[in-house]
Protein backbone atom coordinates (compact mmCIF):
# COMPACT_ATOMS: atom_id res chain seq x y z
CA UNK A 1 0.00 0.00 0.00
CA UNK A 2 1.12 3.56 -1.00
CA UNK A 3 1.18 6.65 0.82
CA UNK A 4 -0.67 8.14 -2.26
CA UNK A 5 -3.49 5.49 -2.71
CA UNK A 6 -3.89 5.84 0.75
CA UNK A 7 -4.31 9.73 0.39
CA UNK A 8 -6.77 9.35 -2.13
CA UNK A 9 -9.32 7.95 -0.05
CA UNK A 10 -12.51 10.72 0.80
CA UNK A 11 -12.34 12.97 4.12
CA UNK A 12 -14.40 10.87 5.98
CA UNK A 13 -14.89 7.57 4.22
CA UNK A 14 -14.05 5.27 6.91
CA UNK A 15 -15.16 2.00 4.68
CA UNK A 16 -12.74 3.21 2.28
CA UNK A 17 -9.86 3.55 4.66
CA UNK A 18 -10.59 0.13 5.87
CA UNK A 19 -10.79 -1.59 2.76
CA UNK A 20 -7.01 0.45 2.04
CA UNK A 21 -6.22 -1.11 5.09
CA UNK A 22 -6.79 -4.86 4.07
CA UNK A 23 -10.21 -5.52 5.50
CA UNK A 24 -13.07 -6.98 3.62
CA UNK A 25 -15.50 -4.57 4.19
CA UNK A 26 -19.18 -6.35 3.60
CA UNK A 27 -21.77 -3.93 4.88
CA UNK A 28 -22.14 -0.08 5.99
CA UNK A 29 -24.82 0.97 8.01
CA UNK A 30 -25.98 4.51 9.47
CA UNK A 31 -23.83 3.53 12.97
CA UNK A 32 -21.74 0.33 12.13
CA UNK A 33 -19.05 -1.33 9.39
CA UNK A 34 -19.34 -4.92 8.85
CA UNK A 35 -16.83 -7.07 7.53
CA UNK A 36 -14.38 -9.97 7.85
CA UNK A 37 -12.30 -10.22 10.86
CA UNK A 38 -8.55 -9.07 9.52
CA UNK A 39 -6.98 -10.43 12.83
CA UNK A 40 -7.99 -13.94 12.36
CA UNK A 41 -9.15 -16.20 9.32
CA UNK A 42 -12.55 -15.30 9.21
CA UNK A 43 -14.57 -17.58 7.32
CA UNK A 44 -18.25 -15.29 8.00
CA UNK A 45 -18.65 -11.67 8.30
CA UNK A 46 -18.00 -11.49 12.39
CA UNK A 47 -16.48 -7.88 12.31
CA UNK A 48 -17.99 -4.80 12.78
CA UNK A 49 -16.47 -1.10 13.55
CA UNK A 50 -18.57 1.95 15.39
CA UNK A 51 -18.42 4.74 12.53
CA UNK A 52 -18.55 7.67 15.36
CA UNK A 53 -15.70 6.26 17.18
CA UNK A 54 -13.72 3.58 14.91
CA UNK A 55 -13.75 1.33 18.13
CA UNK A 56 -14.50 -2.48 16.81
CA UNK A 57 -14.83 -6.18 17.56
CA UNK A 58 -14.61 -9.10 16.11
CA UNK A 59 -17.44 -11.03 17.47
CA UNK A 60 -15.65 -14.73 16.76
CA UNK A 61 -12.22 -13.91 18.24
CA UNK A 62 -12.94 -11.72 20.34
CA UNK A 63 -10.64 -9.00 19.31
CA UNK A 64 -11.36 -5.47 19.83
CA UNK A 65 -9.06 -2.18 19.29
CA UNK A 66 -9.66 1.62 17.79
CA UNK A 67 -9.07 2.58 13.85
CA UNK A 68 -5.39 3.84 15.44
CA UNK A 69 -4.72 0.35 17.09
CA UNK A 70 -5.95 -1.57 13.89
CA UNK A 71 -3.95 0.27 11.25
CA UNK A 72 -0.76 -0.26 13.04
CA UNK A 73 -1.92 -3.74 13.79
CA UNK A 74 -2.00 -3.91 10.02
CA UNK A 75 1.35 -1.96 8.96
CA UNK A 76 4.23 -5.05 8.16
CA UNK A 77 6.43 -1.63 9.17
CA UNK A 78 7.60 0.84 10.67
CA UNK A 79 7.71 3.42 7.64
CA UNK A 80 4.06 1.82 7.09
CA UNK A 81 3.11 2.53 10.44
CA UNK A 82 4.10 5.97 10.12
CA UNK A 83 2.12 6.44 6.61
CA UNK A 84 -1.10 5.27 8.11
CA UNK A 85 -0.60 7.35 11.31
CA UNK A 86 -0.70 10.08 8.48
CA UNK A 87 -3.02 8.93 6.71
CA UNK A 88 -6.03 8.66 9.30
CA UNK A 89 -4.81 12.40 9.83
CA UNK A 90 -5.33 13.52 6.46
CA UNK A 91 -7.68 11.54 5.78
CA UNK A 92 -10.07 13.56 8.71
CA UNK A 93 -10.70 9.99 10.76
CA UNK A 94 -8.36 11.89 13.59
CA UNK A 95 -10.97 11.79 15.85
CA UNK A 96 -11.47 8.17 15.80
CA UNK A 97 -7.63 8.17 16.32
CA UNK A 98 -7.83 9.46 19.48
CA UNK A 99 -10.65 6.73 21.19
CA UNK A 100 -9.24 4.42 23.31
CA UNK A 101 -10.23 0.29 22.66
CA UNK A 102 -11.45 0.20 26.60
CA UNK A 103 -13.19 3.99 26.39
CA UNK A 104 -16.95 3.52 28.40
CA UNK A 105 -19.12 4.50 26.28
CA UNK A 106 -22.71 6.00 27.84
CA UNK A 107 -25.57 4.75 27.02
CA UNK A 108 -27.76 7.50 25.28
CA UNK A 109 -31.50 8.29 25.37
CA UNK A 110 -33.78 6.13 23.68
CA UNK A 111 -36.72 8.61 21.47
CA UNK A 112 -40.08 6.36 23.26
CA UNK A 113 -42.10 8.08 20.75
CA UNK A 114 -40.18 6.95 17.85
CA UNK A 115 -40.43 3.40 18.99
CA UNK A 116 -44.19 3.55 19.78
CA UNK A 117 -44.91 4.01 16.50
CA UNK A 118 -43.61 1.30 15.03
CA UNK A 119 -46.06 -1.89 13.87
CA UNK A 120 -46.96 -5.16 15.18
CA UNK A 121 -45.09 -7.59 13.19
CA UNK A 122 -47.37 -9.29 10.32
CA UNK A 123 -48.40 -12.40 10.90
CA UNK A 124 -47.06 -14.06 7.89
CA UNK A 125 -43.51 -13.07 8.81
CA UNK A 126 -44.05 -14.30 12.63
CA UNK A 127 -45.46 -17.64 11.05
CA UNK A 128 -42.68 -18.26 9.25
CA UNK A 129 -40.27 -17.95 11.79
CA UNK A 130 -43.01 -20.44 14.19
CA UNK A 131 -43.77 -16.80 16.56
CA UNK A 132 -46.40 -16.70 18.74
CA UNK A 133 -47.83 -13.24 17.73
CA UNK A 134 -48.82 -12.18 21.59
CA UNK A 135 -45.60 -13.80 22.64
CA UNK A 136 -44.16 -11.53 20.07
CA UNK A 137 -45.39 -8.14 21.24
CA UNK A 138 -45.41 -8.82 24.73
CA UNK A 139 -41.12 -9.02 24.15
CA UNK A 140 -41.51 -5.87 22.32
CA UNK A 141 -40.44 -7.45 19.08
CA UNK A 142 -42.07 -4.58 16.03
CA UNK A 143 -42.10 -3.87 12.42
CA UNK A 144 -40.78 -0.85 10.52
CA UNK A 145 -42.93 -1.40 7.07
CA UNK A 146 -40.66 0.78 5.17
CA UNK A 147 -37.78 -0.42 4.56
CA UNK A 148 -39.28 -3.66 6.17
CA UNK A 149 -36.84 -3.92 9.02
CA UNK A 150 -37.58 -6.33 12.12
CA UNK A 151 -37.52 -4.31 15.70
CA UNK A 152 -35.91 -5.82 18.55
CA UNK A 153 -35.48 -3.45 21.39
CA UNK A 154 -32.84 -3.22 23.67
CA UNK A 155 -33.93 -2.98 27.30
CA UNK A 156 -32.07 -2.25 30.85
CA UNK A 157 -31.70 -5.48 33.22
CA UNK A 158 -34.45 -5.20 34.97
CA UNK A 159 -36.79 -3.90 32.46
CA UNK A 160 -37.57 -0.38 33.62
CA UNK A 161 -35.85 1.45 30.64
CA UNK A 162 -35.82 1.27 27.17
CA UNK A 163 -32.40 1.85 25.99
CA UNK A 164 -32.82 1.73 22.22
CA UNK A 165 -33.53 -1.02 19.51
CA UNK A 166 -31.69 -2.52 16.38
CA UNK A 167 -32.83 -2.63 13.32
CA UNK A 168 -32.53 -5.89 11.30
CA UNK A 169 -32.87 -7.14 8.18
CA UNK A 170 -31.02 -9.87 5.82
CA UNK A 171 -27.41 -8.60 5.65
CA UNK A 172 -27.98 -4.90 7.63
CA UNK A 173 -28.40 -3.99 11.10
CA UNK A 174 -28.35 -0.63 12.83
CA UNK A 175 -28.66 0.64 16.80
CA UNK A 176 -30.66 3.13 17.47
CA UNK A 177 -29.80 5.68 19.07
CA UNK A 178 -25.99 5.29 17.91
CA UNK A 179 -23.68 4.18 20.54
CA UNK A 180 -26.45 1.82 22.49
CA UNK A 181 -24.49 -1.15 23.98
CA UNK A 182 -26.28 -4.17 23.90
CA UNK A 183 -23.35 -5.79 26.11
CA UNK A 184 -24.97 -4.40 29.22
CA UNK A 185 -28.00 -6.25 28.90
CA UNK A 186 -29.41 -9.34 27.91
CA UNK A 187 -32.48 -9.72 25.65
CA UNK A 188 -35.59 -11.23 27.59
CA UNK A 189 -34.16 -10.59 30.89
CA UNK A 190 -37.26 -8.56 31.87
CA UNK A 191 -39.63 -11.89 31.32
CA UNK A 192 -36.80 -14.06 32.63
CA UNK A 193 -39.01 -16.21 35.51
CA UNK A 194 -36.95 -20.24 35.67
CA UNK A 195 -34.39 -21.90 37.20
CA UNK A 196 -32.49 -22.54 33.98
CA UNK A 197 -31.11 -19.89 31.40
CA UNK A 198 -30.67 -20.87 27.76
CA UNK A 199 -27.95 -17.97 26.38
CA UNK A 200 -28.75 -18.33 22.62
CA UNK A 201 -27.52 -15.20 20.45
CA UNK A 202 -30.40 -14.01 18.54
CA UNK A 203 -33.34 -12.72 20.29
CA UNK A 204 -36.02 -13.86 18.01
CA UNK A 205 -34.69 -17.33 19.42
CA UNK A 206 -35.80 -16.19 22.88
CA UNK A 207 -39.10 -15.56 21.57
CA UNK A 208 -39.05 -18.68 19.87
CA UNK A 209 -38.85 -20.90 22.88
CA UNK A 210 -41.14 -18.74 24.71
CA UNK A 211 -43.59 -19.45 21.78
CA UNK A 212 -43.52 -23.09 22.31
CA UNK A 213 -44.91 -22.69 26.43
CA UNK A 214 -41.99 -25.44 27.22
CA UNK A 215 -42.80 -26.90 30.51
CA UNK A 216 -39.04 -27.30 31.24
CA UNK A 217 -38.26 -24.38 33.25
CA UNK A 218 -36.25 -22.98 31.21
CA UNK A 219 -35.94 -19.42 29.70
CA UNK A 220 -34.27 -18.07 26.99
CA UNK A 221 -31.61 -14.87 27.26
CA UNK A 222 -30.33 -13.63 23.80
CA UNK A 223 -26.52 -11.53 24.00
CA UNK A 224 -27.61 -10.02 20.79
CA UNK A 225 -24.89 -11.87 18.84
CA UNK A 226 -21.88 -14.45 19.32
CA UNK A 227 -19.95 -12.03 21.77
CA UNK A 228 -20.69 -12.95 24.93
CA UNK A 229 -19.86 -9.60 27.24
CA UNK A 230 -18.33 -10.34 30.82
CA UNK A 231 -21.55 -8.33 32.43
CA UNK A 232 -23.76 -10.62 30.38
CA UNK A 233 -22.39 -13.30 32.09
CA UNK A 234 -22.74 -11.60 35.32
CA UNK A 235 -25.92 -10.93 35.05
CA UNK A 236 -26.67 -14.62 33.96
CA UNK A 237 -25.73 -16.51 36.93
CA UNK A 238 -27.72 -13.27 39.21
CA UNK A 239 -30.61 -14.58 38.21
CA UNK A 240 -30.35 -18.76 37.02
CA UNK A 241 -29.43 -21.44 38.92
CA UNK A 242 -28.38 -23.37 35.87
CA UNK A 243 -27.06 -22.17 32.88
CA UNK A 244 -27.57 -24.04 29.10
CA UNK A 245 -24.64 -22.75 26.50
CA UNK A 246 -26.78 -22.99 23.11
CA UNK A 247 -25.11 -20.50 20.72
CA UNK A 248 -25.13 -20.95 17.08
CA UNK A 249 -23.75 -24.01 15.92
CA UNK A 250 -21.36 -22.71 13.66
CA UNK A 251 -17.48 -21.35 13.62
CA UNK A 252 -17.93 -17.98 15.38
CA UNK A 253 -20.85 -19.81 17.96
CA UNK A 254 -18.48 -22.56 18.39
CA UNK A 255 -15.65 -20.48 19.51
CA UNK A 256 -17.97 -17.77 21.79
CA UNK A 257 -19.14 -21.09 23.56
CA UNK A 258 -15.46 -21.89 24.30
CA UNK A 259 -15.24 -18.55 25.92
CA UNK A 260 -18.00 -18.38 28.00
CA UNK A 261 -17.58 -22.28 29.16
CA UNK A 262 -13.98 -20.59 30.18
CA UNK A 263 -14.80 -17.07 31.76
CA UNK A 264 -18.66 -17.39 33.18
CA UNK A 265 -18.73 -17.62 36.78
CA UNK A 266 -20.02 -21.03 37.61
CA UNK A 267 -24.00 -20.78 39.15
CA UNK A 268 -25.14 -23.15 41.46
CA UNK A 269 -26.85 -25.57 39.06
CA UNK A 270 -23.30 -25.97 37.05
CA UNK A 271 -23.02 -24.88 32.80
CA UNK A 272 -24.34 -27.77 30.37
CA UNK A 273 -24.38 -27.25 26.78
CA UNK A 274 -27.09 -27.60 24.13
CA UNK A 275 -27.86 -30.86 22.58
CA UNK A 276 -27.35 -30.53 18.64
CA UNK A 277 -26.53 -34.25 17.85
CA UNK A 278 -30.11 -34.85 16.72
CA UNK A 279 -31.03 -31.83 14.57
CA UNK A 280 -29.32 -30.24 11.37
CA UNK A 281 -30.22 -26.91 12.43
CA UNK A 282 -27.83 -23.95 12.78
CA UNK A 283 -29.77 -22.38 15.77
CA UNK A 284 -32.85 -23.00 18.07
CA UNK A 285 -35.10 -20.82 15.74
CA UNK A 286 -34.35 -23.64 12.37
CA UNK A 287 -35.41 -26.57 14.85
CA UNK A 288 -38.82 -28.00 15.43
CA UNK A 289 -40.82 -27.54 18.76
CA UNK A 290 -39.72 -31.40 19.20
CA UNK A 291 -36.37 -30.37 18.90
CA UNK A 292 -35.67 -27.55 21.33
CA UNK A 293 -37.26 -29.31 23.69
CA UNK A 294 -34.81 -32.88 23.39
CA UNK A 295 -32.11 -30.24 23.00
CA UNK A 296 -32.69 -28.49 25.80
CA UNK A 297 -33.46 -31.70 28.07
CA UNK A 298 -30.49 -33.54 26.88
CA UNK A 299 -27.89 -30.64 27.36
CA UNK A 300 -25.10 -32.07 29.08
CA UNK A 301 -21.85 -31.01 30.18
CA UNK A 302 -20.08 -32.53 27.06
CA UNK A 303 -19.71 -29.94 24.43
CA UNK A 304 -21.74 -30.23 21.35
CA UNK A 305 -19.09 -30.41 18.86
CA UNK A 306 -16.56 -32.71 20.47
Amino acid sequence: MTRSEMISTTGNDLAGALTRLGVNVTTVGDSEIGGHCPVHDDHSPSWSMNINTGLWICYACGATGNLSQLALRLSVSGDEALVVNQFIIESGLASLKAKGGDEEVLIPKADIAAFSKFSPVPPQLLAYRNLDEEVSYRYGIRWDPQPRHWIIPIISPWGDVLWGWQAKAKGYFRNVPTGVTKSRTLFGMDHFRAQKAVLVESPLDVVRMASIRMGIGAHGLASFGSHVSTEQLNLMVRVADTIVIALDNDEAGICAAERVARDCPRPRGGITFLRYEHTKAKDIGEMTNDEIEEAITGASAVPWWL
